[in-house]
Parts: structure tokens; C-alpha cells; sequence
């Protein structure tokens, strides 16, 4: 647990990510959603003021090259319009409304609306750490090139999915172009282990995203990971749970769900739960301290 007061300023993300004084970080997936539209303005804010660390956010180029925060390629799901967003400029977008929560059928109108990367880091500064999803690989150059000259860069990492050693070569020479951080995605299976294991062993990085089909193959990386020095970002997310630990799961027994991950060495947990995930934060930080 981190002891980060809401309102004082965050360290830069790689000295945050070099501290080996916290256990383990809450990732709010799509934002605070709960309380408010995925990936808008107000579940960031919502997400700062509940004091998680970091906030997760879903980018894509506009027909126009504008960088909008939604997650689908599609408008459809939350803000009830057709239309493919690479193919509609910003202005047909932003004017839209969103709908509350994770959208869908039957979900009611906001007043928010689908935000602009910049008018989004706008609220964040030092307050929050932005893990940016690249929804396509083809955006990444772009969006690098924004977050590059971007007065919260230090507080800022891009990810995208790596699917090869070309994808990593691709990954390494923008991070060293720009400065950005870019947090390779990895899905590790019994096949790609080895792989993976290699990417591990052959470049330093001080974060990684896995996507496991196993606890083995995910015990087995979460080992070389921290002996690399690498942080390990896992999710568990009910729609994408990776070492077979679920929010469900874990709201039901946190201990046999997120605190298995944790006890594994897992830093960063991306959850549709941030506040359950906040909570058993704070009460195993308590309990680790009277222990001393």
C-alpha cells in the first residue's frame, strides 16, 4: 500500500515504480466507472479523489487524427450513436453524450462526454499515474508524440499488446525516441513462456503487463520478473482475468484472489473493484504493521 496523501503531488512514475517501500498499487480500470462514464473526465476525477494510484484510460485516433478516450472502435455502446471512431472526426464525437457507468443497452444519459486525450491529462498533473491503453498498435507513434512534450509525461505510461521481437525492437526505439514509457503487454501461454522469459532476460524495463493462461506459466514469470527488477501488472477483471484470479473472486475471499497475486510479487492490479481493492489495500497494510 502506498501512503500517498490525495492531495500532495506524486513522484515521477519511474522513481515511484523504483520504490520498493509500497506492496502493491490500485489500478482503476477505464477510471472510477462506477461513479461515473469509463474514460471520462469525471472518473478521473473521481479516481484521484478516492486516492488510487493509477487510473487506466483507452485512446484512439479520430478520422482526423484527434485522440479520443474510448474504449470500443465502435460509438454505439456509450453514447448510443452508430459510427466507427476511426472514422468520424473528433467534433462528431465529442459533441455526443456518454452513458453512465459501462453503457449499454438501457444504461441512462450522462452529461459528460467523450473527452479528448489532452483535455483529460488536463485534470491528472502530478495527482494521479496515467496508464494509457493504446487501443491500436498503428496509434502509438502518435500518441507518444503528444505525451512526449506533455506537462504530465512524467506521470505517464503508454501500453500496447507486443506480439513478437519486432514488436519490442518497435516498443524499445520509441521509448528511447521520445522518453516515454511503454509498457509491453505480454500474453504468456505454456507455448510463448519461453519467449516471454527471454524478453525478460535480453531488456531492462521497469514495468510489464501479463496475460497468463496459467497459474504455472504466471508463477514462473512472476519469479524472473522479480528477479529482473521488472514490476509486474496483472488484471482481474471478471472479462479478462489473467492467473485465474477474478474480481468476483476476490471480492468473495480478497486474500485467496488479489492477495495471491500479491504474495506472488505482483505491484500493479487493474480491477472493475478499485474500491474493494483500495479497502484491502489500507487493512493489509494495518496488518503487516502490527506484525512489526
Amino acid at each position: 500500500m502506498t501512503n500517498q496523501s490525495v492531495t500532495d503531488g506524486r513522484p515521477p512514475l519511474k522513481d515511484f515504480l523504483a520504490d520498493p517501500s509500497w506492496q502493491f498499487a490500485v489500478v482503476a480500470h477505464r477510471g472510477a466507472w462506477h461513479g461515473a462514464p469509463e474514460n471520462s473526465i469525471e472518473s478521473v476525477e473521481l479516481a484521484i479523489s478516492n486516492g488510487y494510484e493509477f487510473v487506466e484510460i483507452d485512446v484512439q485516433a479520430t478520422a482526423d487524427g484527434e485522440l479520443v478516450c474510448l474504449h470500443d472502435d465502435t460509438l454505439e455502446r456509450m453514447t448510443g450513436q452508430s459510427g466507427i471512431v476511426s472514422q468520424t472526426k473528433a467534433a462528431g464525437i465529442t459533441c455526443l453524450f456518454l452513458k453512465e457507468g459501462a453503457g449499454g443497452e438501457g444504461a441512462p444519459f450522462s452529461s459528460s462526454r467523450p473527452p479528448l486525450l489532452p483535455d483529460l491529462l488536463a485534470v491528472t498533473g502530478d495527482r494521479i499515474y496515467v496508464d494509457v491503453d493504446v487501443k491500436h498498435f498503428r496509434d502509438l507513434e502518435k500518441v507518444a508524440a503528444f505525451v512526449k512534450d506533455h506537462p504530465s509525461r512524467h506521470h505517464i505510461n503508454l501500453k500496447t499488446v507486443v506480439e513478437s521481437e519486432a514488436d519490442m525492437r518497435f516498443v524499445d526505439e520509441l521509448e528511447q525516441k521520445t522518453g516515454v514509457l511503454v509498457k509491453p503487454i505480454v500474453q504468456v501461454t505454456a507455448e510463448t513462456l519461453g519467449v516471454y522469459l527471454g524478453f525478460l532476460q535480453q531488456r531492462s524495463t521497469p514495468l510489464v503487463e501479463g496475460l497468463f493462461d496459467s497459474w504455472s506459466s504466471f508463477e514462473l514469470y512472476a519469479k524472473a520478473a522479480q528477479n529482473s527488477g521488472t514490476n509486474l501488472f496483472l488484471n482481474s477483471l471478471d472479462e479478462v482475468p489473467s492467473a485465474e484470479v477474478t474480481d468476483t473472486q476476490s471480492l468473495a475471499d480478497p486474500d485467496l484472489g488479489w492477495g495471491r497475486l500479491v504474495e506472488q510479487g505482483v505491484r500493479l492490479i487493474q480491477t472493475d473493484m478499485p474500491n474493494a481493492l483500495k479497502e484491502y489495500s489500507r487493512k493489509r497494510s494495518a496488518s503487516t504493521l502490527t506484525e512489526h
